[in-house]
């Protein structure tokens, strides 16, 4: 059936009939989605009274995916039959070989549609973290749109790859408006020996710790120096053992807790709280202990929440594990300041330590209250701090008792102990004066009651004859 008046391409072509249309529009499928979107097919079917088709130009043109709006448009064309695009993938299997470390490898799969319609869908990569679709930016999955066959370029990335025993395994799985299939996807990746002293010729973690159980005294030295670490790096593996590593035997120990061979020993700590008073300009260090009761090794790190907490290299020795905790009040924002340190121990093990930093300040007659303070008090007349001594240096009496030298006030034992916390010295310091001022006001009260008691009665006249 002939339209009523031909619909005209920007290229000059004219479709005089659906079957036309839906050739031209396979045949120049991106021109055609351009008029698809900016509405001349729905102008078009309007025009010529079709407007259930105009509907359907206007409804494929909101599709978020516009490809796939297109294809839905040629369905509803009543031309004759166009076959439904129809997926196949070559080769129907990826084998890549064998891989090792070193520069990035090209490859690529051939997407073929068999069919007519538009071929839209995915691709993901499942199994397989070292290979990407594309050249770029690694991606394990990505959209595609074709009407004839393309190319699926893909990526290895070789310092990705993980050694293995066994062939690697994955696949590229499709799913299109062409059908759905599964690519496997297989790589040989062997394992690189460990070269080195009494472990050379491990293959595997079980087969290095084997080795090393064997000849502890010689394994330890690779553990400790890094040298398995390396090991596992070139094979593609994560290493298990938490940085640092420990010293001596106990790296062996500390490897084998890792790979879940040998149960760690519950670890304890001498402290969890650390207090540090200082003086300005004074560095004061403290060590924690941190120990097992099974007779194992114990090895730690630690790391703390507040730079000022300076954290010296763990020592292990006899058993336990020796971590010195130095604290400046050159490094302190203010005079306190607290920290958390957290020590992660055989197993990784979490133990939190609390850590106060005091600089107790100095200017104040209160601030240190460990000694005891001798305030000079005001003397009166009738006071039982009063003396009948002359003035030094005139030489005159003045009739003035000067004042005593006043008693030493010893400070109560606890303020002894919170020496640190100046305003509590304020506070006793506040208490003694007041109680001292009241008792000398009551002791002048009493004194002047007494002598208006004491006031002399008239003795009566004699009678006299």
């Amino acid at each position: 059936m002939d339209f009523p008046k031909p619909i005209r391409y920007p290229s000059g072509k004219t479709c005089s009939n659906f079957n036309e249309l839906a050739s031209t529009i396979l045949s120049d499928w991106t021109v055609s989605l351009d008029m698809l979107k900016k509405g001349e097919f729905g102008t078009f079917f309007s025009g010529i009274g079709r407007l259930d088709l105009a509907m359907v130009a206007t409804e494929s043109a909101k599709h978020p995916e516009p490809v796939h709006g297109l294809d839905q448009f040629l369905a509803r064309l009543p031309s004759q039959p166009i076959p439904p695009a129809d997926l196949e993938v070559d080769p129907p299997t990826l084998d890549l070989g064998t891989l090792k470390p070193g520069k990035d490898i090209k490859c690529s799969v051939k997407i073929r549609n068999k069919g007519r319609r538009i071929l839209y869908g995915s691709v993901s990569i499942e199994g397989i973290p070292w290979l990407s679709i594309g050249e770029g930016k690694p991606r394990s999955r990505s959209r595609f749109n074709t009407f004839q066959d393309a190319p699926l370029p893909m990526t290895v990335f070789t310092n990705s790859l993980r050694t293995s025993e066994k062939t690697v395994e994955g696949k590229l799985i499709f799913e299109t408006s062409g059908g759905n299939l599964i690519v496997p996807v297989t790589a040989e990746i062997p394992i690189r020996p460990f070269m080195i002293g009494t472990l050379a010729g491990a293959k595997s973690p079980r087969h290095l710790a084997e080795k090393a159980k064997a000849n502890p005294i010689g394994a330890a030295v690779l553990f400790e120096n890094g040298t398995v670490e390396s090991w596992y790096k070139d094979n593609g593996w994560v290493y298990p053992v938490p940085k640092p590593p420990a010293q001596g035997l106990a790296a062996i120990q500390q490897f084998f807790e890792a790979l879940g061979y040998v149960k760690p020993p519950k670890v304890l700590t001498t402290t969890n709280d650390l207090l540090f008073e200082l003086q300005p300009g004074d560095v004061k260090e403290q060590t924690i202990t941190l120990f097992n009761e099974e007779k194992k090794s114990t090895y730690a790190y630690a790391k703390a929440d507040k730079p000022w907490v300076r954290i010296a290299k763990p020592v292990l020795k006899g058993g336990k594990a020796y971590l010195k905790i130095s604290v400046s009040t050159s490094e302190l924002p203010s005079s306190l300041e607290l920290a958390i340190l957290s020590i992660t121990t055989n197993g990784n093990q979490s133990i939190k330590v609390n850590i106060e930093a005091q600089v107790l300040v100095q200017g104040s007659e209160f601030a240190d209250l460990t000694g005891d303070v001798a305030p000079v008090m005001p003397q009166f007349l009738g006071s039982p701090f009063a003396t009948n001594e002359s003035s030094q240096g005139s030489g005159q009496n003045t009739g003035i008792p000067e004042p005593a030298s006043a008693p030493i006030l010893s400070i109560h034992p606890l303020a002894r102990k919170v020496k640190s916390n100046q305003w509590l010295g304020y506070v006793i310091a506040g208490f003694f004066g007041v109680s001292l001022i009241s008792l000398i006001g009551t002791i002048i009260y009493l004194g002047i009651r007494k002598m208006s008691t004491q006031t002399p009665t008239a003795t009566p006249a004699t009678k006299t004859k």
